[in-house]
């Protein structure tokens, strides 16, 4: 399909983008299944109901320009999800999972807050002024949604994940960064020995 026209352009940019919360209701449901977190748990229930309202919301611009809903679908949320879910499963600590599950969900929202960016200031080009304040509302959302998945992983989540580290590998990494240390400075005195018998020969 050829695509010359912006308008059209804008147009089928909001139906992947409604493609994209669309997948993300699906999902997030999962998502929360697997965190152990409940600061995280909460957050992940909040940003399901708000991405319903923002479906929603997409929805009623799609309707604004006789556009259907289902039309295009987000190739690139769909690699994204598949990833962060293919992540989860593989690691076996809960605690270590919960850090991953923000990593995945923030790789989301800052695909979201490109996207809501670029279609609120191709709105705001294209005169279409009420649509722009419904994405930048939307965006403002995702912003804080990641500001607020940053700060669970900041204030405790990554930190409980480094706790459970496992001993003995915390000790075969000191003890192979002691032997690092021993290597370089026997590497160093037999480099000054070197040195030091070269300026006695000279």
């Amino acid at each position: 399909m050829n695509v010359d026209d912006f308008r059209r352009m804008y147009v089928i940019e909001l139906q992947e983008l409604r493609s994209v919360e669309d997948q993300l209701v699906q999902a997030l449901p999962k998502m929360v299944e697997l965190v152990e977190h409940p600061g995280l748990r909460r957050a992940l229930e909040l940003h399901h109901t708000e991405t319903k309202s923002q479906r929603d919301r997409l929805d009623e611009l799609l309707k604004k320009h006789n556009a259907g809903t289902r039309e295009h679908q987000d190739g690139s949320m769909q690699t994204i999800l598949r990833e962060g879910e293919r992540w989860a499963k593989m690691v076996t600590d809960r605690d270590c999972r919960d850090a991953g599950i923000i990593a995945s969900a923030q790789r989301v929202e800052h695909y979201e807050i490109a996207v809501y960016g670029s279609l609120a200031t191709w709105a705001r080009q294209l005169g279409l002024h009420d649509d722009a304040r419904v994405l930048h509302g939307i965006l403002e959302e995702e912003k804080r949604a990641d500001e607020k998945l940053s700060q669970l992983a900041e204030q405790g989540v990554n930190r409980e994940a480094a706790e459970r580290e496992p001993r003995q590998s915390r000790r075969s990494e000191r003890r192979q960064i002691g032997e690092y240390y021993d290597d370089a400075a026997r590497y160093i005195e037999t480099a000054s020995r070197a040195v030091v018998h070269q300026v006695e020969e000279q």
